[in-house]
């Protein structure tokens, strides 16, 4: 029995050994299995490792070679798709987008969005043994441009910087009272300035050399030396009239052209310059001349009066430019209260018979009025005339010489009547315009006051081809204005400003320019950052600016002959600032309004323009009622303008005669220091008020022309292409 017991366990070990076996075999085979999976594992892991470096290796590439090309000058801008194979299973592809995907609303340089591009770089790189596994790595870049240059303005428009008002066209502009333009002005057309009111008188057009009084009758003898003597030598013709006694003698022999006060040589009473006068006129010899225009100019002597009531001698050398129209009874010097034969109390001047020019003697005696033309007594205009006129009351003796020859005598009686309340004026018939007197008077409360309601202020460039001297005399001599009157070019430019949309640089994107309705009210316009950010906005054909209207930016009436109408009440225009220029810290605005035809406004409108207003034709301003207003803190450029007078100065302007009759009236004939503007002002009929005012604002910035067909920004001179700075720069890290 025990044997067989034996032999079992003997079985059992060699089975159990073999299980060993087999198990260790497993063992070994799973291990080897694992290591094999680990190394397999393993070399994938840096295989993808290895794609992805590549990849992000390629996004890099991608991004350098992007931002390069944006400084290229074939950059292809905002949309672009570029691609690009490195070789070796690699290769990257780049895309341009406008803005910046980071920046939000409220932050601090959320103005520069629309100048930002965000470049997108993504690499790829492709296992060689299986070309559809691929790795991928995203760089994004964000740039801003660099602004180194605007568009260039055209020579036309460059041309109006600085300047209130700019008007290139050559026909026929108009500035009534009591509209303003302050500042800077060129007008290349013809100027008529408050030609509603009283404008001329009885004035004396062209030069008058000598102004002599005695106090007694000369000869005919005498006369006729003094007349060979003439005027050609300074120093013969004054040893000639001193041999005889002169009283007074103005001679207008002063250096400066722009004296004010013309010397008495002899009696000591000087006269004053007024109006449209051009003292010191060479005239050659050494002698010199006063001009005046035919319009405003004279020479005030105050209350003057004849030195002698019984025996007098007046002198005159004159040479009339012109002796009809407004020239036609001419005083050369004259004492009066009006222009009526018995407002005189004497008179020298010239006046038509028919169509010929006499010289004519207006004289008021103890005894009579007289008033004598001689019979054989022509006179010619653009030739030197010596008249002289003699009284003597004890031979009850009138006479007239031409040229040193009597032409004609009278019998008259009584002694000159005398009086110092009554105004002497040498070129004009006392006391003057309206329009003259009002002008020179505003232009005294300007200099004494803040506040300056002169129609024009300023430097003003006027064209003297268009334009009489007098129009220049009045802006220098009445309203102190700076004045370069010359011969005078100027155009418009190109109209540049049709189109649908703009771009702000070189490959940059397109913004739709808004059409906007031809009739606008209770709206506002105003730029939006990702769609119209410079605020442009276009009419195909006329606009109406009507009630609670607010524009920010530009508004172009785009079509030939369209306008821009203001109408309504409450409307406010303001150009909107470009972004500035890198390293410039000049302020550029492109113009508020821009019509490709006339801008006007009617009689109620309110409108408050903070910007350049431009018009291919007329700027108008139609006659305001007593609400309306328009002011422009501004630049005006237009062809021709026209500023009507408001509807209660139209009045004041066509009735400014009798105004000023009553105004001399209450204050006395020869009171030349109350003022016609402020009693005007007080006497309610002429408020001194701001109706139309046109100046540029405190802080001027640079009018910039418009042109959609071109970008508003360009590649800067001497550069290449554009020039950008890095913003922003974000990896993914690839995947």
């Amino acid at each position: 029995m025990t044997s067989p017991r034996f032999q079992l366990k003997k079985i059992r070990r060699d089975g159990f050994a073999i299980v060993i076996v087999l198990a260790l075999l497993s063992v070994t085979l799973a291990l080897s299995y694992s290591m094999m999976r680990v190394q397999s594992t393993t070399h994938q892991i840096q295989s993808n490792m290895s794609r992805q470096a590549d990849a992000r290796q390629a996004a890099i590439s991608g991004i350098s070679a992007g931002v390069r090309e944006m400084y290229e000058s074939d950059w292809p801008g905002v949309g672009a798709n570029l691609t690009m194979s490195l070789g070796s299973h690699r290769s990257y592809e780049i895309r341009y987008e406008t803005g910046d995907p980071w920046l939000q609303p409220g932050d601090a340089d959320y103005a520069e969005k629309p100048f930002r591009v965000t470049v997108i770089s993504t690499g790829y790189a492709f296992d060689p043994a299986s070309p559809t596994v691929r790795s991928q790595s995203t760089i994004r870049a964000v740039v801003q441009l660099v602004r180194r240059k605007l568009q260039t303005n055209p020579s036309s428009y460059q041309a109006a910087a600085g300047h209130s008002l700019y008007s290139y066209g050559t026909g026929d502009s108009y500035l009534e009272l009591p509209n303003r333009v302050h500042g800077k002005s060129f007008i290349n057309g013809t100027l008529n300035l408050c030609e509603d009111w009283q404008k001329t008188n009885r004035p004396f057009s062209g030069l008058i050399d000598e102004i002599v009084i005695h106090n007694r009758a000369m000869s005919g003898l005498e006369v006729y030396a003094i007349n060979q003597t003439g005027n050609s030598s300074s120093s013969n013709m004054a040893s000639v009239l001193s041999s005889y006694g002169i009283r007074h003698w103005w001679r207008f022999n002063e250096s400066d052209s722009t004296a004010t006060v013309a010397i008495d040589s002899v009696g000591g009473r000087h006269g004053t310059y007024r109006g449209g006068v051009v003292p010191g006129y060479d005239v050659g010899g050494g002698n010199k001349a006063v001009f005046l225009d035919g319009v405003s100019g004279r020479i005030d002597l105050g209350g003057f009066d004849l030195p002698s009531n019984t025996d007098f001698t007046i002198n005159a050398w004159i040479a009339p430019t012109s002796m009809t129209g407004t020239n036609e009874d001419a005083r050369i010097i004259s004492k009066a209260i009006g222009t009526d034969s018995n407002d005189h109390w004497w008179m020298l001047s010239t006046t038509l018979r028919g169509s010929k020019a006499y010289p004519r003697i207006r004289l008021k005696t103890t005894s009579n009025q007289y008033e004598k033309i001689p019979s054989n007594g022509k006179i010619y205009a653009n030739r030197w005339i010596l008249l002289t006129v003699t009284f003597s009351s004890s031979n009850n003796s009138l006479k007239i010489y031409i040229n040193g020859v009597q032409a004609d005598s009278w019998n008259v009686d009584g002694d000159a009547r005398s009086t110092s309340s009554v105004l002497t004026w040498i070129g004009d018939n006392p006391p003057g315009t309206a329009r003259s007197r009002y002008l020179e008077d505003i232009a005294l409360l300007a200099a004494a006051s803040t506040e300056d309601y002169r129609p024009m202020a300023g430097e003003v460039t006027l064209s003297s081809d268009r334009n009489d001297i007098s129009t220049a005399l009045t802006l220098n001599r009445q309203l102190n204005c700076t004045t370069n009157y010359q011969a005078t070019s100027a155009s418009a430019p190109s109209n540049t400003t049709g189109g649908t949309g703009y771009r702000l640089f070189p490959g940059g994107k397109e913004y739709t320019i808004p059409l906007v309705s031809s009739s606008l009210q209770n709206e506002t316009l105003s730029p939006d950052i990702d769609t119209n950010p410079l605020g442009i906005f276009r009419v195909q054909g006329s606009v109406t600016l009507q009630n609670n209207v607010n524009i920010e930016g530009t508004l172009i009436a785009q079509y030939n002959g369209s306008d821009i109408h203001l109408r309504g009440s409450n409307v406010t225009v303001k150009g909107v600032d470009l972004p500035a220029l890198d390293g410039d810290e000049t302020r550029y605005q492109l113009p508020a309004l821009i019509a490709n035809d006339d801008i006007d406004a009617a009689q109620s409108t309110q409108v408050q323009i903070d910007g350049a207003i431009a018009a291919f034709g007329d700027f108008e301003v139609e006659p305001l009622y007593s609400n309306g207003q328009v002011q422009i803190a501004g630049q005006v450029f237009a062809d021709e303008f026209k500023l009507e007078a408001g509807s209660d100065w139209s009045s004041l302007a066509y009735y400014s005669y009798y105004y000023f009759i009553n105004f001399v009236n209450a204050v006395g004939q020869t009171n030349t220091s109350a003022n016609f503007a402020s009693w005007l002002n007080d006497y309610w009929v002429g408020r001194l008020i701001d109706k139309v005012k046109i100046k540029l604002p405190d802080e001027v910035p640079t009018y910039q022309w418009l042109d959609p067909s071109q970008p508003i920004y360009q590649v800067g001179d001497g550069d290449v292409g554009l020039v950008w700075e890095l913003v922003r720069w974000q990896d993914d890290r690839g995947q």
